[in-house]
């Protein structure tokens, strides 16, 4: 009876396992959206329509695989109620937003998507996730790299010399692949040579692509990967006086760094003769920032301003000459759909997420926490650029959302059974 149970523990674990990986591959975007989309990688209505058919079977799986254990997901809720609250928010902003049906459609979508979040939080361990996350996100990058060769018609965009690969866009690669690189750092080291060596892999395969790609938004978050997972590991090391030194130094050089390059972003531009314009969403910005002020507190509503229902849009549109599908830029389009409250609490959730891991990092350095500091941070600074906060069926706030998850449900369990005045010390610093 025993040596039957615990085979159906080990084939509902493969399932996981099975299961949570098919799940990132289609929320990453790769290879299905290539496949119905046209030469010019633009998905019509219809398109779109089978893509959320595959959408729907990956919801099944991941609730499926949640009801296994209802516990653990109750335990992961109660743990982040800055992260529940932010998803609520989404819920109750189709009392005041400009198209409810639309709030309403693309708020239960993030909220299925988000559903593979908790999966991952819940049932795999930071190690696991580098191994699970990094596989799916190397198969991906590795095919781009290969589908430059065997299939250049579909892995270019007509006339452009920038890959993109398996995915509908260059940019799309750009990110994946800078993730690669940034899971590929915090594998060297892991105790594991397997995982050093893929490790390896995954910075060399994620550097080639990310160059292939020409994605200027994956180039910063690959330095923002270096950058961040030195940083974390400074601080792991560091105890009492020394380690809150290395706080408030790292703090204004973070300032310093962010200051320096608002300030000085568009004049480096022109200097090497890139477009000043950020192609074209400085232009989109300065007309999206007088919307904002329009419903600065509450927004107009999760996922409603850029849809066919909302006369802003169309205003910008018309003025830009194209379709913006969203900002691209995450801060302000989370202003324009859930308002400064909104913003909030993202900045705590993001903020304890932090937090909370470079002290994971100290008290268990060996287990992987380098890795979810890292995917938060990076996060961060690609939504500068691009927009992916609080994006249904989106791969990266996937990511951003399984990191925040971790570190809030392991942090409790770590911490917990140190010494009330050891807890306290670490607290202070």
């Amino acid at each position: 009876m025993k040596t039957r149970r615990s085979g159906i523990g080990r084939s509902l674990r493969r399932l996981e396992w099975i299961g949570a990986g098919a799940a990132l591959f289609v929320f990453s975007g790769a290879i299905f959206p290539l496949m119905v989309s046209g030469a010019d990688g633009m998905l019509d209505p219809s398109e779109r329509g089978r893509l959320r058919l595959l959408n729907l079977l990956a919801y099944a799986v991941i609730l499926g695989l949640l009801a296994l254990r209802p516990v653990a997901f109750i335990r992961a809720l109660t743990r982040n109620l800055p992260m529940l609250a932010l998803v609520a928010l989404t819920f109750a902003s189709t009392f005041w937003s400009i198209s409810q049906s639309v709030t309403m459609r693309r708020a239960i979508g993030l909220l299925l998507s988000m559903a593979l979040a908790y999966l991952l939080a819940t049932r795999f361990t930071p190690r696991q996730q580098i191994q699970l996350i990094g596989t799916v996100l190397g198969v991906a990058t590795g095919l781009s790299l290969l589908a430059a060769g065997a299939m250049p018609g579909k892995a270019f965009l007509p006339g452009e010399s920038e890959l993109r690969g398996v995915f509908i866009h260059k940019n799309v690669l750009g990110w994946i692949a800078s993730f690669c690189v940034l899971i590929g750092i915090v594998a060297q080291s892991d105790a594991s040579r397997r995982m050093r060596v893929g490790g390896r892999v995954l910075i060399v395969t994620g550097l080639a692509a990310t160059l292939a790609s020409g994605s200027a938004t994956g180039l910063l978050s690959v330095v923002t990967a270096f950058v961040t997972v030195a940083t974390v590991r400074t601080l792991a090391r560091k105890r009492g006086a020394a380690r809150l030194f290395a706080k408030m130094v790292i703090l204004l050089a973070s300032i310093a760094a962010l200051s320096a390059l608002i300030i000085g972003l568009i004049p480096l531009l022109e200097f090497l003769g890139k477009d000043a314009t950020l192609t074209g969403r400085v232009p989109l910005w300065e007309l999206v920032v007088p919307e904002i002020e329009r419903r600065p507190v509450l927004g107009h509503g999760y996922g409603a301003f850029w849809s066919e229902a909302s006369p802003a849009a169309w205003r910008i549109w018309e003025a830009e000459g194209w379709q913006a599908p969203h900002a691209h830029e995450g801060y302000l389009d989370l202003l324009l759909g859930i308002g400064v409250v909104g913003l909030a609490l993202f900045a705590v959730v993001a903020w304890l997420a932090i937090a909370r891991g470079v002290h994971l990092c100290s008290v268990a350095p060996d287990e992987g926490w380098a890795w979810c500091v890292a995917a938060v941070v990076g996060a961060l600074v690609m939504n500068l650029s691009e927009s992916t906060i609080l994006m249904q069926n989106d791969i990266l706030w996937v990511l951003f959302s399984t990191a925040a998850l971790t570190i809030s449900m392991r942090h409790a369990e770590l911490v917990q059974p140190l010494p009330r005045h050891v807890r306290l010390a670490h607290a202070a610093v």
